[in-house]
């Protein structure tokens, strides 16, 4: 096992199963898996990107080089429904854009992410459930992998995130502290 994995593991819990083809059974360039134990916390199930860090993302706005993985936190009643899907439409768009997903950015909306929810768009920021340390990646040879979370938003979050800025809304979040695996919460606004 190579030390990248065994970091997703040490954090996110044993590797359940994974998906390596889309729905119509194409070959993903990267992986979404699934992992055990309840991690961030007991009741919780966290699902990732894994090899899409093997492509070297460009940032929209500094141009730097960036690795990146993709996370994905859900209550662990939920199961997996649109899920994978979700997380490899995100990570192609990546690969086909050569760009990064920045803390901040609002992927979508497009309409209902999951049944009877009003979440229809994914904020991309750091995966604060986690400890720091899971938030990059460093090993001795390439640029450090960055771990990005996808958080699932309402239209007006989305919207509030455009207008008013991710740095506000995320002082938003934590001053109403919502939960954020609740995929039929109502939205903060």
């Amino acid at each position: 096992m190579n030390d990248f994995l065994r970091f997703l593991e040490r954090h996110l819990g044993t590797i359940q199963y994974g998906w390596s083809k889309d729905g119509d059974g194409n070959k993903l360039p990267f992986q979404i898996v699934k992992y055990s134990n309840g991690h961030p916390f007991s009741g919780t199930t966290t699902y990732s990107t894994l090899g899409l860090s093997n492509d070297t993302l460009i940032s929209p706005v500094s141009g730097k080089q960036i690795r990146q993985e993709l996370v994905f936190v859900s209550d662990s009643t939920f199961g997996d429904k649109n899920i994978p899907g979700i997380i490899q439409q995100v990570g192609l768009k990546a690969l086909h854009n050569k760009m990064a997903y920045l803390r901040g950015d609002v992927i979508g909306p497009y309409g209902s992410l999951f049944d009877n929810s009003r979440l229809e768009a994914l904020n991309v920021t750091v995966p604060v459930y986690f400890p720091e340390a899971f938030h990059t990646f460093f090993d001795n040879e390439n640029t450090p992998i960055v771990m990005s979370w996808l958080v699932p938003i309402t239209l007006e979050e989305a919207n509030f995130v455009r207008l008013i800025g991710w740095d506000k809304f995320e002082d938003k979040l934590e001053e109403i502290n919502p939960d954020l695996i609740d995929f039929n919460r109502k939205g903060l606004l």
